[in-house]
């Protein structure tokens, strides 16, 4: 081989090699852009992670209630005549029916009949409910707050409710009352404090309410799950 061709071949290979040295460069610094852009983005999505979650307290442990008033006989016998359904309209002191030989019962709030439970002439008795009225007029928000956050709380604090039944939608409105005991001691199940064996330390939820500010129809939605945030100070 020729001394003109060899140094021709030489230079090509030259070439070829600075080519692909340029292509790994290449290659090299979109890798590191890709890479810059992924840090920020984790980076920018963790300090508004952090920043969100530390102007706010937020739970999901929350749903739309009011107070349950059952209705019950006033003794033991034959139910002869019911005059509410499920979905009804009652007034305070409405006849909801009577029993043979006794008085009649009334409703004792202004509300919506959301369960009946009999049937004339069902046999019942003064222990078991015949229907369940909702006090339509103290329909709110029930959000059970971490004891470790309730200190960060007072009645007329700004809150932003969504319901489930309503999507992404927000509803502004406030809480109108702190409850003062954990939901755990009112139902009883609270760990008593014991000398001996071990004990498990948890986190106890202590009931708010909240008071939606706009118009919003929930007489039909009771029961149902909401999410709440409430702005902090």
């Amino acid at each position: 081989m020729s001394s003109d061709k060899v140094k021709e071949t030489d230079s090509t290979d030259e070439k070829k090699e600075a080519a692909d040295t340029k292509d790994k460069s290449k290659k090299k610094f979109i890798w590191i852009i890709v890479l810059t852009l992924i840090l920020i983005f984790g980076t920018g999505t963790g300090i508004y992670f952090i920043w969100s979650n530390s102007g706010y307290i937020s739970t999901d442990n929350a749903r739309v209630t009011t107070t349950l008033v059952s209705v019950m006989p006033n003794a033991p016998g034959v139910l002869e005549r019911l005059t509410v359904y499920e979905g009804g309209r009652v007034e305070r002191n409405d006849i909801l029916g009577w029993v043979e030989n006794a008085e009649a019962m009334r409703s004792p709030i202004n509300g919506l009949v959301i369960n009946v439970d009999a049937v004339q002439e069902q046999i019942v008795s003064p222990q078991i409910p015949i229907a369940i009225i909702a006090d339509t007029s103290n329909i709110h928000i029930q959000a059970n707050i971490e004891e470790t956050d309730i200190a960060r709380l007072y009645q007329g604090q700004p809150a932003i409710v969504t319901i489930d039944t309503f999507g992404n939608r927000q509803f502004s409105g406030y809480i109108s009352e702190i409850g003062r005991a954990t939901n755990a001691e009112l139902s009883g199940s609270a760990l008593f404090f014991n000398t001996g064996g071990t004990f498990t330390r948890v986190t106890h939820l202590i009931p708010i309410e909240i008071v939606l500010s706009e118009d919003v129809d929930l007489e039909y939605l009771i029961g149902v799950n909401a999410r709440v945030r409430i702005p902090l100070r």
